[in-house]
């Protein structure tokens, strides 16, 4: 066998040619893309706790349509339809907008770049954001507006962070840092709970709580342009030359050759192939855009933004403190994804996917069971004991540490390295866009309620997080150590084996 090129025969889709350099540069480069992963964890978080402030209700409820401050905190059965309608439509215009973010990102980083994606997040957001916290306390339909906009950032986030982390990483950590952007939405999501009970009682409080989200997107917006290019947009946009020195940047190392002539192989392969958005519609390709899509969906369908967005809300009927159940579970999710930003890399993806599907079952079966168990069934006043609504509160902690370790981060992480370069940005501009579809419907859980009681809801959750795990069991292969470019040979039966890495491209017999 050639001296220096090292191939796993056992298992031909592993490349075991080490990156070179250091990984230093690569990981604060990553990390400071992931940073808008806050703004987008930051305002799913402070919705849930702004939903019950006073300083909300009063400003968008109380002499609306005659309403009284008693009717507009009465149990989520009897709130008015109006203000439970309002309610609604704040999260759904936010994940519409999402939707549409999701899909400006995908043109702008294949024709500006994935940096300009990641800014366009940022400003577009600092819009919407700006305009939430002075809009016109009673201007309900202005409102939708603001939240569409800050949804066309945030769905430029969701897209662009997991997809530049995915490119710019180190094979042996892609996994931790394009997952990254998972720890900084917790991270966001935990501070805006802590944020929202200290500012909770004050008289513009929601607006407060708002405005600090724009904190992170200045900071991003700021530093975006002096972090290099993604090295493989750089190589289909630019040429070999500029990918090349960029590479020596991220790797901190003038041996980058094994990596660029990886880049290389496949970018040739799809130039010469010239089959533009047509490959979008090839059987492995198509097959990668529907498991990454189905993904997606399945993620929401857990529960877990009903759960964070609707969390004070539910728990408040459980337990009478519903802003404190919603820091606790925020913190169970911020401590939660510490270990699996390592486990990722460590387990893989498949794995941790399924341990994740069982135990968001379990969470949710022990929250219902107890439920039906010590409660009362009735929705205006739960009729849970103290303590038994805070085991409740545990029963949803379990699922949420489940979801923290598995489905939280790997379902961006996934997407964005299971498609070719050619359409990686279209496959993963889908899968985005498909999981910000699955909230909007989500966040009409809440009229489930009246109807399935919250028992009802967490069996129904229950049963959607068996299906998450009998869907990645049959169409979800493991990626876990392999360069982006071999993953081909999983998906694409009729493709050579490690297709487009250059250290399969040469096997020696032994002299």
């Amino acid at each position: 066998m050639a001296a220096g090129v090292i191939v796993n025969l056992d298992n031909p889709a592993v490349d075991n040619v080490p990156t070179e350099g250091k990984r230093t540069y690569a990981i604060i480069v990553c990390i400071f893309t992931a940073l808008g992963g806050l703004f987008f964890g930051y305002d799913q978080g402070v919705t849930s706790g702004v939903l019950i402030m006073d300083s909300f209700i009063n400003d968008w409820c109380v002499g609306w349509h005659n309403f009284t401050y008693e009717q507009c905190t009465a149990a989520a059965k009897d709130l008015p339809t109006e203000w439970s309608d309002f309610q609604v439509w704040y999260n759904m215009a936010y994940n519409l907008g999402c939707l549409v973010g999701a899909f400006i990102g995908g043109y702008v980083a294949d024709t500006f770049g994935r940096r300009a994606t990641i800014f366009n997040a940022g400003l577009l957001f600092c819009i919407g954001t700006s305009w939430v916290c002075f809009n016109k306390a009673g201007e309900h339909n202005l409102m939708y507006v603001a939240r569409v906009i800050q949804g066309f950032g945030v769905g430029n986030s969701s897209f662009s962070c997991p997809i530049f982390g995915a490119e710019a990483a180190p094979r042996e950590l892609r996994g931790f840092l394009s997952g990254f952007m998972q720890m900084t939405v917790v991270i966001g999501l935990w501070l805006a709970n802590v944020i929202n009970i200290i500012v909770e009682n004050r008289a513009h409080g929601w607006r407060t709580t708002n405005g600090v989200a724009m904190a992170a997107p200045l900071i991003v917006m700021a530093g975006i342009w002096f972090v290099p290019e993604s090295p493989r947009w750089t190589y289909r946009k630019k040429g070999k030359d500029a990918a090349e020195a960029i590479l020596k940047r991220l790797r901190m190392s003038d041996n980058v050759d094994h990596e660029l002539m990886t880049i290389g192989a496949q970018v040739d392969e799809e130039i010469a192939a010239n089959k533009g958005f047509a490959e979008v519609f090839e059987p492995s390709v198509l097959r990668r855009i529907l498991i990454a899509m189905f993904l997606q969906v399945l993620q929401q369908a857990t529960g877990i933004n009903p759960i964070f967005s609707y969390g004070a809300l539910i728990f408040k009927d459980i337990t009478n403190a519903g802003i404190y159940a919603a820091f606790f579970l925020s913190s169970i999710n911020l401590v939660s994804t510490i270990p699996a930003m390592r486990w990722v890399d460590t387990f893989g993806r498949r794995q941790l996917l399924l341990i994740g599907a069982v135990g968001m079952v379990t969470g949710h079966l022990f929250a219902a069971i107890l439920f039906t168990a010590v409660c009362d069934g009735n929705v205006d006043d739960a009729g849970c004991p103290k303590v038994g609504g805070w085991l409740i509160a545990l029963g949803s902690g379990f699922f949420v540490f489940n979801f923290a370790i598995s489905w939280g981060p790997i379902c961006w992480i996934y997407p964005a390295e299971i498609f070719p370069l050619s359409v990686r940005a279209v496959g993963v501009t889908m899968s985005t866009a498909s999981n910000w579809a699955m909230g909007a419907v989500m966040t009409e859980v809440v009229k489930l309620f009246p109807h399935l009681n919250i028992n009802g809801v967490f069996f129904l959750f229950a049963g959607l997080c068996a299906c998450c795990g009998v869907f990645v069991y049959f169409f979800c292969p493991e990626t876990k150590g392999l360069m982006l470019e071999d993953i081909e040979a999983l998906f694409n039966k009729n493709a050579p084996t490690a297709t487009k890495s250059p250290a399969f491209a040469k096997v020696e017999s032994p002299a």
